[in-house]
């Protein structure tokens, strides 16, 4: 029995040894997840084209895909027409009557003097005739009428041209100006509405999913297809609570996944205020019920070609080994 008691106190003492020196697990875990970019557009449409097909990678300002554009395109071609059409109308009130019509009053005028040179020769003649009573008082009255009638067609043309040669009344340019100025908003809002009827990506990155093929229709706001740009990865980690307080924004961390490369790195720029249980995605033995604080971090530095995968489990670590608090005086 004393043999089996000593044994017994070894066997303690050795497990006790070995507990002591298992070195303490610092690792983190958690997984990449990914901020997708859901390209819409503003409106309803046929769907015209898909430039883009799953897991194709795309740069900022490629085309995506197009909507039918036909009545759009025919909405700006009618706002330009109609802007021209304005502005002729603007420069016709600006330069007065065409010459064509300036030559007409002006010939017009040129008769009347015409005219006119010749009835005042002929009142004085009748003038000498009725003296010498050859002719009668209403010759000389109806030649006197002549010449108060041509004074007063030269009078009328006079007028007529100098009317023809000034510009639109003040306030029929002033419309006709605010006229101008609404067709060319209206171009405006054409071209927007027509550039709205394609997509084109708002940042680099990959095409997670397609919903839609050509022909189908959208609906408006209704997310054709999902982007997600590099910069939109980011690492979701679960930090134990008793040690959160070693961590802090800014803070890099050491991160490790299945057959990914050496030396990735990640930057916290997140911490939860507010404590959480681990969550079935990253469900353990070792983390079975505990208390975990969510840190989001964003990848800092990755060998080129490398790409996170959203979903997949990755474990992390301090750069530097935490400080442990010093003991209260």
């Amino acid at each position: 029995m004393r043999v089996t008691r000593s044994c017994l106190g070894a066997s303690l003492i050795a497990v006790t040894l070995m507990g002591c020196d298992k070195p303490a697990d610092d690792r983190l875990l958690g997984y990449v997840e990914g901020d997708y970019v859901y390209m819409a557009l503003p409106s309803a449409g046929r769907l015209a084209e898909i430039a883009v097909k799953r897991g194709d990678q795309v740069a900022a300002g490629d085309v995506l895909f197009r909507l039918d554009d036909t009545t759009a395109a025919a909405d700006l071609a009618r706002a330009k027409a109609d802007l021209l059409e304005a502005e002729h109308k603007l420069a016709d009130l600006k330069t007065g009557e065409r010459p064509e019509e300036l030559a007409i009053i002006e010939a017009q005028l040129a008769s009347a003097n015409a005219s006119l040179m010749l009835s005042e020769p002929r009142v004085k003649r009748r003038r000498e005739l009725v003296k010498s009573n050859i002719v009668g008082t209403e010759d000389l009255d109806s030649a006197e009428a002549s010449i108060l009638e041509d004074r007063g067609r030269i009078a009328e043309y006079t007028a007529r041209l100098a009317a023809a040669r000034l510009p639109g009344r003040d306030e029929q340019i002033a419309a006709q100006e605010a006229a101008v100025d609404a067709f060319r908003s209206a171009i405006t809002t054409a071209q927007w509405a027509l550039d709205e009827r394609r997509a084109v990506a708002p940042a680099g990155g990959s095409i997670q999913d397609v919903y839609f093929r050509p022909g189908e229709e959208v609906a408006a706001e209704q997310a054709v297809l999902q982007l997600l740009p590099p910069e939109n990865i980011k690492l979701k980690i679960y930090v134990p609570e008793p040690v959160i307080g070693h961590y802090q924004i800014g803070e890099e961390l050491a991160v490790t996944c299945d057959g990914c490369p050496p030396d990735l790195t990640a930057r916290i720029d997140f911490i939860a205020a507010s404590a959480e249980y681990t969550p079935p995605v990253i469900y353990s033995d070792t983390s079975r019920a505990k208390l975990v604080f969510l840190v989001e971090a964003r990848p800092v530095s990755a060998p080129a070609g490398f790409q996170w995968h959203p979903g997949q489990p990755v474990e992390a670590r301090p750069l530097a080994p935490p400080q442990a608090a010093s003991p209260a005086s």
